[in-house]
């Protein structure tokens, strides 16, 4: 045992100097805690590439899905690890039929594409993820035409401005854009939004398809509003946005406040008019900001019809972007609030 005491010091101090000789590099591959350090001696990596990175597909109806798979090869002397894969909207893929690709070896990424309300020229993005140190990112392509089968024209409503408590009606016509494919047919039309109406008729000039009369009612309240009118055929469902803004007795002018570029240390004061066009008379309660940098006050310029609201930015605002939302309190049942946005850029920024 005294011997072997002896003996121990002078053993591990040989092998501490071994190690000490070796050169850098192959210490660095004995620590495994060292980034790199159990990586494959150059000239071992993998070579990821893409066999056929662009697949085009052609014409493709709408509402039919576009299958293919791709295959990525490994070219180099390393193992290959696929660690994910990304696509582009509209796209959906399998898991990889291979993760880890040995040297010559390949691996398949089956991708299908929706093409339900697509049209036109579409190009979708595939992206694998791989170890390969100069191509970690392979990127593979599918494109074509997108044909349609059916239409509605116009695709999208929009009733604008309008004054609370009137009415307004558009017209949509639905179109079979592939009448030797037999007979076309509409079925149920639906939305959600109880002052939006929508009836269905015939086509008055008798050709296959549908006339939608969609009509703004008088409930509407006032504000901005938006709906979705789903359209079902034996070809491929249909949507059409409507959309626009009821206004109401209460108007402000000009709709939003912009301070613009303020420099630093000093109020600005912007003004806006706040008119009521209603036959009874408005009282303003009440004028809050969401900013403490903002105060507003509101004026009668003549009681109960028109007020004076005055908007400072105070000094001492701090440098940046500044966005908020001043709110209007009133007597008025139908308005009782009012949003008014304000912006500003304080203090010098340079190009």
């Amino acid at each position: 045992m005294t011997n072997l005491k002896k003996i121990l010091p002078a053993f591990l101090a040989l092998i501490i100097a071994l190690i000490a000789s070796l050169p850098a590099a192959a210490q660095e591959g004995m620590n495994p805690m060292i980034p790199g350090g159990n990586s494959a001696p150059p000239g071992r990596a993998p070579k990821a590439v893409a066999a056929n990175p662009l697949y085009d597909f052609g014409t493709a109806l709408e509402g039919t899905m576009v299958s293919h798979t791709f295959t990525i090869k490994n070219i180099g002397q390393g193992y290959l690890d696929i660690r994910g894969v990304k696509t582009s909207c509209g796209c959906t893929t399998g898991n990889p039929s291979k993760v880890h690709v040995a040297p010559g070896d390949q691996s398949e990424i089956a991708v299908g594409f929706d093409t339900h309300f697509q049209k036109g020229h579409q190009v979708r993005t595939i992206t694998a993820f791989t170890n390969d140190p100069d191509n970690p990112q392979v990127a593979m392509t599918m494109q074509g035409i997108v044909k349609q089968q059916v239409e509605a024209q116009p695709g999208e409503i929009s009733f604008g401005n309008v004054k609370k408590g009137t009415e307004d009606t558009r017209e949509v016509v639905v179109n079979d854009l592939n009448p030797g494919r037999g007979p076309f047919q509409v079925g149920p039309v639906s939305n959600s939004n109880s002052s939006i109406r929508v009836v269905q008729q015939k086509r008055p000039d008798g050709k296959p398809g549908a006339l939608l009369k969609v009509s703004l009612l008088k409930t509407m309240p006032v504000g901005q509003f938006d709906d979705s009118i789903k359209i079902t055929t034996n070809r491929v469902p249909l949507q059409v946005d409507v959309f626009g803004t009821v206004t109401g007795d209460l108007n402000v002018d000009p709709a939003q406040v912009s301070f613009g570029l303020v420099p630093r240390g000093q109020d600005v004061v912007r003004i806006f008019k706040l008119s009521n066009q209603g036959p009874h008379p408005v009282k303003v309660l009440e004028v809050a900001s969401t900013s403490p940098a903002v105060a507003a006050t509101a004026e009668p310029v003549t009681p109960g019809k028109e007020y004076k609201v005055t908007v400072t930015l105070k000094h001492g605002t701090p440098d940046g972007q500044l966005r908020g939302n001043l709110t209007i309190k009133t007597d008025d049942p139908e308005q009782a609030t009012l949003k008014v946005p304000f912006y500003a850029i304080v203090g010098q920024f340079k190009t």
